[in-house]
């Protein structure tokens, strides 16, 4: 899913965090950013236009205003015109910087918006980066609840009915919190991370069927509920089938692929009186060792291993285990 982003956008989503302030060119906010790449056009105003990535947000800072001012007005006036030539998204002048007049005349005649700041250049392009990068991430939704369980993004999934916000209800009030509900949206930000967040209808809302729409920031409190987590854990629900096998012993790990992101899952069957948000809980703990390379169904494993091939104990032990039979009550 491409983004559609604009610099009205922009100024509106980042406009107080990083300060910016519209100096000339209102008429062009409407104008597509097409990457979220910045570019700084000194070379351009030095006119050098051969490579010029005109299309990318332009940064002026000391370095460009200052060579800018340095020049004969005629020359100035020439390269400033060549420069406007180019379809450009918009300016942002850093570090409380003032342009020279004849900048903003010819930015008010072609409608490309300037925006200024008094942040840094360096600081501000690393902040404005940030955010486009996450803009322009490639991007998907999934129908599922994001929540925040012990530090790690756990994704619940499963067909609908099968009692996913339910189970998210019930985590949010033992403690945990509230990232999306029924619509999580998932962007790449790199080669192995996922980040999940709420639309913006929907933000901070759950579908409780019998109950409606519940507004959970208002019930629980702003504790109960986060922003955008990273997924790092994805556990799908499903309604017990007889006869279907389901890990025992947790020494095999399973993954899922999303956006060629592997995520480690759990399969939990649902059944009457299986409390999940206990389980999910315990998942995630589960999952946090295992981060930390610890498998504790390995050292189980491992450690019955060392028990058999032990001498103390008799050869016949593990032929003892297999034939052993529970009788049912």
């Amino acid at each position: 899913m491409c983004p559609q982003l604009t610099v009205e956008q922009i100024l509106q989503a980042k406009g107080k965090a990083l300060d910016l302030k519209i100096m000339a060119g209102a008429g062009g906010l409407k104008k597509a950013i097409e990457s979220s790449e910045l570019n700084r056009p000194g070379l351009a105003f030095a006119g050098f236009f051969d490579v010029f990535s005109h299309n990318r947000i332009q940064i002026l800072g000391i370095t460009e205003i200052s060579f800018l001012k340095s020049l004969a007005k005629d020359e100035r006036l020439e390269r400033l015109r060549r420069t406007f030539e180019f379809d450009i998204p918009c300016f942002i002048i850093t570090s409380n910087q003032k342009p020279p007049p004849e900048f903003i005349d010819l930015a008010n005649s072609h409608n490309v918006p300037v925006m200024t700041t008094i942040i840094p250049t360096s600081r501000f392009s690393g902040m404005l980066s940030r955010y486009l990068e996450k803009e322009f991430a490639p991007s998907c939704t999934i129908h599922g609840d994001l929540l925040d369980v012990y530090g790690l993004g756990v994704l619940i999934v499963g067909k609908s009915g099968v009692g996913k916000s339910e189970c998210a209800l019930e985590l949010i009030e033992r403690g945990h919190r509230l990232v999306a509900d029924d619509v999580v949206i998932l962007r790449r930000l790199a080669k192995d991370l996922l980040l999940g967040h709420s639309s913006g209808v929907l933000k901070y809302h759950m579908e409780i069927r019998g109950l409606g729409i519940v507004d959970v920031e208002s019930l629980f409190g702003v504790r109960s509920v986060l922003e955008e987590k990273n997924i790092s854990l994805l556990v799908r629900l499903e309604k017990w089938e007889e006869g279907k096998e389901y890990e025992r012993l947790g020494i095999e790990e399973k993954h899922c692929i999303i956006f060629d992101v592997k995520i480690p899952e759990y399969v939990i069957p649902i059944e009457p009186g299986r409390n999940l948000s206990i389980l999910i809980e315990v998942a995630a703990l589960t999952q946090r060792l295992k981060n930390t390379g610890i498998i504790p169904a390995k050292r189980f494993n491992d450690k019955l291993i060392q028990q058999m091939q032990s001498a103390d104990v008799p050869t016949s032990l593990a032929r003892l285990l297999e034939d052993t039979e529970v009788t049912e009550i």
